[in-house]
């Protein structure tokens, strides 16, 4: 019979590699060597297929403000032609376009927001809360596990506000 050390340096020679975590216990007398996880999505999302679905939500919700951005800018062009061509404003009048600007790009992200708000409500929302209820997770657990991952940004504030 081997003493509780040497047991644990035979037991070192089969050890995972750097990283991975190992809880050795003692069961009916003899040490035993279990793989042991942290809480599934502490860490971040490890469900491939759960992980692809938040990846296209959330590039989805990014997406969809891209046109009131164009929109706004080509707005934004035509006022400065309008204010310095047909209104004749000189360079002296430099501070109307900037002035006018601002207000517009207030109204950009408030478009975007009613946009990203009503894509994730009536598209990205009951599916999620389908995957939700199918895998058992609750919705602060996927908000924590969505909160891992900085490229789910975009999510992530829908997630928070609508949860």
């Amino acid at each position: 019979m081997f003493s509780p050390y040497e047991e644990l340096e035979y037991l070192s020679d089969y050890l995972p590699a750097e990283g991975e975590v190992v809880l050795v216990s003692r069961e009916a007398g003899e040490l035993v060597c279990k793989p042991w996880q942290n809480d599934e999505l502490r860490d971040g999302i490890h469900d491939s297929s759960l992980y692809g679905l938040l990846v296209q939500s959330n590039e989805r919700l990014s997406a969809i403000g891209t046109f009131p951005i164009w929109m706004t800018v080509i707005g934004l062009v035509w006022l400065a032609i309008l204010c310095h061509g047909v209104l004749s404003f000189g360079i002296e009048q430099w501070y109307v376009v900037p002035g006018l600007a601002f207000p517009m790009m207030y109204l950009c992200y408030s478009w975007i927001r009613r946009r990203q708000a009503k894509l994730y409500r009536e598209q990205i929302l009951p599916v999620l809360k389908q995957e939700l209820r199918r895998r058992n997770i609750s919705a602060y657990a996927l908000i924590a596990g969505v909160r891992q991952h900085g490229e789910f940004r975009t999510l992530l504030d829908e997630l928070v506000r609508c949860s």
